[in-house]
């Protein structure tokens, strides 16, 4: 896996539209229903049916992906807990030796929920909180309740110590205008026992505010080399940012992720990237992912994956407490 990962970290660099068949992460929507309408998602703006990733189509990707990928992060435009299979599906990923991160609004944890996250044997979990207060939380994640949400995950923190669990737990924060002032409170209430990382995240389809200077446009953009996303009706997409499918590179039911990943659609959008030229593509235009160094992505290369997205967090956390 190793050289895998040096390989496609070479071929980012050295601006190859073709890459290795299959990236260390995909993402695999399981369900793009969510009951929040947060401020900063694009979500509301989705045309695509809300539905549950059918079962048999799930099992169909992680055949094809088993021994290629090191992790998937079973997530997109939704809210992973409201599949009623989730937990089929976290086992049946782990059975065919996978790792699996989810990112959750945490509204649906109930205590049978947080039983069944550990008896899932599901390693990584991030709660998306946005605000160190109820007025500006409530303002953002609308629909959700700020002492709710907060007993849901401090008991889901609870349980993960007196069980000695180890799955992986970072709080996260969108940096925006409406959250830069309680960044400190954020990193202060969260920095507590159970918790494995705080994350302050750069803001990206709502407008250019952000914590980060991103890379120079000297290199394409990194994601198109790195993170797939599978929605729920198999459509592939070249990375998280397309919500409603707007640069199709191809369809699990009737490729593999390999050959999808190399297409000629693909490549030609990789292409685009190194020329320099975004011309028709919108979504590139307006978009403010963060960019990591080229020093990050060969260094990164040398760890899998799962290391790495353990690493990273802790080390923002360290960095956050210094910052802010």
């Amino acid at each position: 896996m190793k050289i895998k990962r040096l390989k496609l970290a070479a071929d980012y660099l050295l601006k190859k539209n073709r890459t290795v068949s299959y990236p260390s992460h995909i993402g695999i929507e399981t369900t793009n229903n969510c009951n929040l309408d947060c401020i900063m998602c694009p979500r509301h703006d989705m045309t695509r049916p809300v539905q549950d990733m059918d079962m048999e189509l799930f099992k169909k990707i992680i055949s094809d992906i088993k021994g290629e990928v090191e992790m998937v992060w079973l997530q997109h435009y939704g809210e992973p807990f409201l599949d009623k299979k989730i937990f089929e599906k976290i086992k049946y990923a782990k059975q065919n030796g996978l790792q699996t991160g989810i990112s959750s609004n945490g509204t649906a944890f109930s205590s049978d929920v947080i039983e069944k996250v550990f008896e899932s044997d599901h390693d990584y979990i991030i709660f998306a909180f946005d605000g160190a207060s109820k007025e500006t939380y409530e303002k953002i994640r609308l629909g959700a309740n700020f002492e709710h949400v907060t007993s849901n995950i401090k008991k889901f923190l609870e349980m993960k110590i007196k069980k000695n669990e180890d799955v992986f737990t970072v709080l996260q924060l969108i940096c925006m205008s409406e959250t830069e002032n309680e960044i400190r409170d954020f990193v202060s209430q969260w920095d507590i026992e159970g918790v494995d990382g705080i994350r302050i995240r750069q803001i990206t389809h709502s407008g250019n505010h952000g914590k980060f200077k991103n890379q120079s446009k000297k290199q394409p953009c990194y994601w198109l080399w790195s993170d797939p996303h599978i929605q729920a009706d198999g459509t592939v997409v070249p990375c998280c940012q397309d919500v409603n499918a707007v640069y199709p590179i191809g369809n699990i039911n009737e490729q593999s992720l390999g050959e999808i990943w190399n297409s000629e659609k693909m490549t030609q959008l990789r292409q685009k990237h190194i020329d320099g030229n975004l011309e028709g593509l919108s979504l590139c235009q307006n978009c403010n992912m963060y960019q990591p160094h080229p020093a990050l992505v060969v260094g990164t290369s040398f760890f899998d994956y799962v290391q790495t997205s353990r690493l990273v967090p802790r080390a923002e956390t360290l960095i956050s407490k210094l910052r802010y």
